[in-house]
């Protein structure tokens, strides 16, 4: 099955936006991730649904000071977000490009 994917972009922590857009990255599969930065990175898509369950997704990895930058390819079938996708970076420098959908 094929799929269009999109980009989402954000610079620091906070939630992501959509590049064309402008709209809040949400309830979605993120399929891959470009980083900058080192240290810590957590992206965040998840939310409680109208029964309190809470459903979605956490991503967690770490930009090691050996490489500055790089790319994490999460698979055709990408991770599940529920919600608005949200991170929170190591610095306020660090950026984060996903693609979506």
């Amino acid at each position: 099955m094929a799929t269009d994917l999109r980009v989402g972009f954000i610079i620091g922590s906070g939630v992501v936006l959509d590049t064309v857009s402008s709209v809040t990255v949400a309830n979605t599969r993120i399929r891959d991730i470009h980083y900058t930065g080192s240290g810590t990175f957590v992206i965040e898509g998840v939310d409680v649904d109208n029964e309190g369950n809470t459903k979605g997704s956490n991503i967690k990895f770490v930009g090691t000071a050996n490489k500055d930058a790089g790319n994490l390819d999460l698979s055709a079938n990408g991770v599940r977000m529920y919600g608005p996708v949200k991170v929170s970076a190591p610095t306020s420098s660090a950026t984060i490009t996903v693609f979506y959908g």
